[in-house]
């Protein structure tokens, strides 16, 4: 069986034929990384490997395959371990702008950073193929592998589906310690379900919402907030929200109520017809809180 047979998964098997790795044929649609870089690539297959494994030493017998060598423009390979199987596809050539800047400018680091971040100069794309079937466990392999990346000029982890991303120090911080990949586990706008905040033209008020929660299967959250004062408390809500609704296997839909705490409670409707900038491919459901008792 060639290379591109065993990377499209014509043979239906658990990540390797002997010790050859196999995309998973059942994923359609697999989701991404990206890692964007100052100066050309310069991947090194040893020091990439051992990198993820410092990153978790839990990971062993890792798998590298790159069918055409060291290419001098483009970086082609298929990386393994355990159930996962991720295809890396690199560019020397920058993450394209129009995709880059909806990711960069909502994130929540220093603007110093986001223009090193925009004038990147090479970037690699991280696609899951492997046969984990839980969509977290399959990003923080991603995650994982991402941040190996940290050691050859990478800038930053981008999430396109997502509108997001952080700065590959951050990345390194959260997935090497217990307390961060809890964060990113249970606080999915950190990086896996993007938190956008923006205003519209005469609307009093920010709009705030999520990006990406339809990847877990999952509504996306928005909300029309008083002001940028706000932030700290939609981001902890719409994180409560989906974490209690990703681990429940709970559904909600408009017209649903739950309380919130301080004798609120929280309502969902539909975007309204002149809400049309909430309305994109994924189902989105507009958070209104209310008073839950009415003093006598």
């Amino acid at each position: 069986m060639n290379f591109f047979s065993r990377l499209l998964g014509k043979r239906k098997q658990l990540g390797q034929v002997g010790n050859k790795l196999v995309a998973n044929p059942d994923i359609e649609a697999p989701i991404c990384l990206s890692v964007v870089f100052k100066g050309k690539l310069n991947i090194n297959e040893n020091e990439l490997k051992q990198a993820l494994s410092k990153i978790d030493p839990s990971i062993k017998d890792i798998q590298y395959e790159s069918p055409f060598g060291q290419l001098d423009e483009h970086l082609y390979a298929v990386i393994g371990w355990d159930k996962h199987v991720i295809k890396l596809v690199g560019l020397n050539a920058p993450y394209p702008t129009d995709a880059l800047e909806p990711c960069v400018a909502p994130a929540h680091y220093d603007e110093d950073i986001k223009e090193q971040v925009r004038h990147n100069d090479s970037h690699v794309l991280l696609y899951y193929n492997g046969y984990e079937q839980d969509v977290l466990e399959q990003y923080l392999a991603l995650t994982r592998l991402a941040a190996s990346f940290a050691q050859f000029n990478a800038l930053a982890v981008i999430n396109g589906e997502a509108h997001t991303s952080l700065p590959i120090e951050g990345v390194c911080e959260l997935i090497t310690s217990e307390d961060g990949i809890d964060l990113l586990s249970t606080s999915l706008p950190t990086l896996f379900c993007g938190f956008v905040k923006y205003q519209v033209e005469n609307v009093d008020g920010v709009w705030m919402r999520t990006y990406g929660a339809d990847v877990f299967g999952l509504p996306n959250l928005a909300a029309l907030a008083k002001s940028n004062d706000d932030c700290e408390h939609y981001f902890s809500l719409f994180s409560n929200v989906l974490n209690y609704l990703r681990e429940s296997g709970a559904t909600m839909v408009a017209g649903d109520t739950m309380e919130c705490g301080d004798d609120k409670m929280m309502s969902l409707r539909a975007p309204n017809d002149d809400e049309y900038f909430l309305k994109d491919e994924g189902n989105v459901l507009v958070v209104e809180i209310h008073n839950n008792r009415v003093n006598s």
